[in-house]
């Protein structure tokens, strides 16, 4: 075997290994959404999670962390906590699913376009959910999905 094809299997290899361990342990986002209401001028985040990942009677609490100076200019705001802390199914039960959301009022409107564009781009990280607890991120998701009221 060359030593060029050496070097190239041994840097595939290294990349499969670190993109593995680049990706959180528990896979709890299940979905997520932004909706705006132009009438009401609001934009609502929400998510759907899944304890199974956790051990039972967890404390875990979920998030919107919002990046780019359009979205947080318009906002007011670069991070968005749901109201409630959620706890992991008990010993014995079956994993739960969740439904986490929450509404904030756009403070600057005229930006909503601009918004919209954003966090529909691919390329882009505007919107992610993140689910946290006192030990720190648990899992998190980039958000696309967007629609209008």
């Amino acid at each position: 075997m060359k030593a060029s094809q050496r070097v190239m299997i041994a840097g595939l290899l290294i990349t499969i290994l670190l993109s593995g361990c680049n990706r959180n342990a528990a896979d709890m986002v299940v979905n997520g959404s932004v909706t705006v209401n132009e009438e009401a001028e609001t934009l609502t985040f929400s998510g759907v999670l899944t304890d199974e990942a956790l051990e039972p009677e967890t404390p875990f609490r979920a998030r919107f962390f919002l990046q780019g100076k359009t979205i947080k200019n318009a906002l007011g705001t670069d991070l968005i906590y749901t109201d409630e802390e959620l706890k992991s199914r008990k010993e014995g039960e079956d994993p739960k699913e969740y439904k986490v959301e929450k509404t904030v009022e756009i403070k600057k409107i005229k930006e909503i376009d601009k918004v919209i564009s954003e966090i529909k781009d691919e390329d882009k990280e505007s919107v992610t959910i993140e689910i946290v607890n006192d030990n720190g991120r648990i899992d998190d998701m980039v958000l696309h999905d967007i629609e209008k009221e």
